[in-house]
């Protein structure tokens, strides 16, 4: 058996192997190459076994190991190692670490970032995957610059689903980092910000673009565009939002620009929604071409509904007003409104609602009257669901407010950014160009 196969016996059974502590697994750090001794040096941590030496390899070639301790490893490189981009492995025990390394001239002219601890710069455009290590660096761990306008510079895509209830992988996938202390925030998962527009009537672009996929089976739903779940949190903790928004700074017209969300179809609230207020917006009926019209809603402390309707009383100064078959298993604590049309007279409730209908009376035949009737909601979600009227700030939004302009303290952060600040706008990087 090669040493090749050896390796790759010894890398599956790897695999497989169970991991040691989580304090004890390999971590390179650092990868370079010294061209004059052909060697390559390897730094990091726990590389060296409890017995033996520690195996590593170079992209299929397996490496002779001259010299090797728990930080640094010396190791002999093939003889003909062209230019290119590697993957290094360690093999610790049972478990493997991973590292890119470049080796050989930089590749055509073009931007191109420094070369690294790992030595020369290869090729542009490569990368050894699946590709592991650990950084510490103020700037961005990997950036990659698409020269062409019209191609994206990292594109993801799932593996297939692996049966009829399986799901299939993420095109990409982020886990934001873990906040260190109190009074902390964790980091963004994925952050996206569109470009900047760069002349005049352009537009600048989407900070992120999401389409779900489709489907062309019967029954079968397309995938969401954007599948949003905050946090969990376990008391006295606070869960995370699902999606927060924010519009962008500057001139908004409230209604087609300058929008913290805006949808081009019906939306479904499945929970209580929440606002500061709200209206209808339409196109102006007398004057569609120049003018919109608005609306405010109706508002009420309760879960209100509203019905109305005219109705004129028979030769006995009576009248039955039927309602849905549904309504008294929807409504409770029923008020009555009536206004006589056309002529005074006197109108009132003789009857209640009861058996689905309500009988209302005038002190003359033939009297047209105008009647409103509300009831509260009283199905199975809204008792589940009361909102309630008056409800005491947590301790942490003590002394803040969600709109703190109209207090007079337009300048401190409302209660929503308070707990999810608002990402600062990332400088682009020139990586030394």
């Amino acid at each position: 058996m090669t040493k090749l196969s050896i390796l790759a016996a010894v890398l599956l059974c790897a695999c497989a192997g169970m991991l040691p502590g989580a304090g004890q697994n390999p971590v390179i750090t650092t990868a370079t190459i010294n061209s004059a001794a052909n060697q390559i040096t390897i730094s990091g941590l726990n590389l060296a076994p409890a017995t033996g030496t520690p195996a590593v390899g170079l992209g299929n070639a397996v490496l002779t190991v001259v010299s090797a301790s728990a930080t640094q490893i010396v190791a002999t490189l093939p003889a003909s190692l062209a230019p290119g981009s590697y993957q290094l492995k360690v093999l610790v025990g049972t478990v493997v670490a991973r590292f890119a390394v470049a080796y050989g001239a930089q590749g055509p002219a073009g931007p191109q970032g420094p070369a690294g601890p790992q030595g020369p710069q290869g090729p542009p455009g490569t990368l050894t995957l699946p590709y592991y290590n650990n950084v510490s660096s103020v700037s961005d761990a990997i950036q990659i610059q698409q020269l062409l306008a019209t191609s994206g510079g990292i594109a993801g895509i799932g593996g297939p689903s692996g049966g009829s209830l399986g799901s299939g992988g993420f095109g990409l996938s982020g886990l934001g980092g873990a906040a260190g202390a109190a009074g902390q925030f964790g980091g963004f998962g994925v952050a996206g910000e569109g470009g900047d527009a760069g002349a005049s009537s352009a537009y600048g672009g989407d900070g992120g673009y999401f389409r779900g996929g489709g489907s062309d089976s019967a029954a079968v739903y397309g995938g969401a565009g954007i599948y949003g779940q905050g946090g969990d949190a376990v008391a006295p903790g606070l869960a995370g939002s699902g999606i927060e928004s924010w519009p962008g700074t500057g001139p908004s017209d409230n209604l087609t620009y300058g929008l913290a969300g805006y949808f081009a179809g019906s939306v479904n609230v499945n929970g209580n929604l929440s606002k500061a207020g709200g209206s209808f917006v339409i196109d102006h009926p007398i004057d569609p071409e120049h003018k919109y019209l608005y609306h405010s809603f109706v508002e009420s402390p309760d879960m209100k509904n509203i019905y109305d309707g005219n109705v004129v009383t028979d030769s006995s100064g009576a009248a039955v007003v039927k309602m849905p078959d549904w309504f008294e298993a929807l409504n409770r604590d029923f008020r009555y409104q009536l206004t006589a049309i056309g002529q005074p007279a006197q109108a009132w409730v003789a009857a209640k609602i009861a058996n689905g209908q309500f009988v209302i009376k005038t002190d003359r035949p033939g009297v047209e009257v105008s009647w409103q009737v509300t009831g509260i909601r009283q199905d199975a979600w809204a008792n589940a669901h009361r909102i309630p009227l008056e409800v005491e700030k947590a301790e942490a939004d003590q002394g803040h407010y969600l709109h703190p302009e109209l207090f007079g303290r337009g300048r401190e952060p409302d209660i929503h950014e308070l707990h999810h600040p608002r990402p600062a706008k990332k400088q682009p990087e020139n990586n030394g160009r």
